[in-house]
């Protein structure tokens, strides 16, 4: 009798549920988007979209969103077109029972500005391409080279690496070229010069014979007295004087 009774009330009280959640579904379908959410993570200084572009965005795919039934919003679809932008890196909605339409947006982050031939754009972390924008540009180290090439941005990657770690080279270091026979030449913030780095190999130690010239070296001789600093052969610092 004790089993049955047990059993009955959970039967009972699964049905109570269904039907609650059932009617507050069907209520929720029906309450009006009232007002637009939207956040735009700007983390790391980066500002290619705002909250108006993104409004904007909305308003043209979803027209006259504002009074429109939940059940009449799309909000997948709204996603796939805001991640469709090049300057976004996911977007995503939910709306609340109080009628708002949050959207939050996390902006792709640019490594390196790319600088091939005639064209130009970014690479994210992911070494992924996307294109600039018109109202932002981004503060971040400038790669030349004629086109890319799976190689290319394995050095890349490890140059980007070391640099990384290192306060001093992150500093420094504004850009990267690529030669045609994939030699490296960079160029630093301070200094009217030019590092020649040479083959993509023992670029730690390269860099490590940089950091001490320059702390021996340029300290006492002025930073603009060489027009060039070769690091192209081992355990060697050759300068041009200017």
């Amino acid at each position: 009798m004790r089993k049955f009774l047990r059993v009955s009330f959970v039967l009972t009280l699964i049905v109570a549920l269904s039907f609650l959640i059932g009617t507050k579904r069907l209520s929720y379908q029906n309450v009006k988007c009232e007002n637009l959410n939207i956040q735009v993570d700007t983390q790391g200084d980066l500002f290619f979209v705002n909250a108006d572009m993104i409004q904007g965005m909305i308003e043209e795919k979803e027209d006259s969103i504002l009074g429109k039934r939940y059940q009449d919003i799309n909000i997948y679809l709204l996603e796939e077109f805001l991640d469709a932008h090049p300057n976004v890196k996911k977007a995503e909605l939910y709306l609340t029972i109080d009628g708002d339409l949050c959207v939050d947006v996390k902006q792709r982050k640019p490594l390196v500005r790319i600088f091939e031939q005639d064209a130009s754009y970014y690479l994210d972390e992911h070494y992924e391409r996307f294109s600039l924008s018109d109202r932002y540009s981004a503060r971040v180290l400038q790669v030349y080279w004629s086109e890319m090439t799976a190689s290319r941005k394995e050095t890349l990657d490890a140059l980007m690496k070391l640099i990384a770690e290192d306060a001093f080279l992150k500093a420094q270091i504004t850009a990267v070229a690529f030669d045609e026979d994939d030699e490296i030449m960079i160029f630093p913030r301070v200094g009217n010069h030019k590092i020649l780095m040479g083959e993509a190999r023992d670029l730690d130690k390269k860099f490590e014979n940089l950091k001490v010239f320059y702390k021996r070296g340029l300290e006492k001789v002025g930073w603009d007295r060489y027009t060039q600093i070769s690091l192209k052969f081992e355990n060697q610092v050759v300068c041009t004087k200017r």
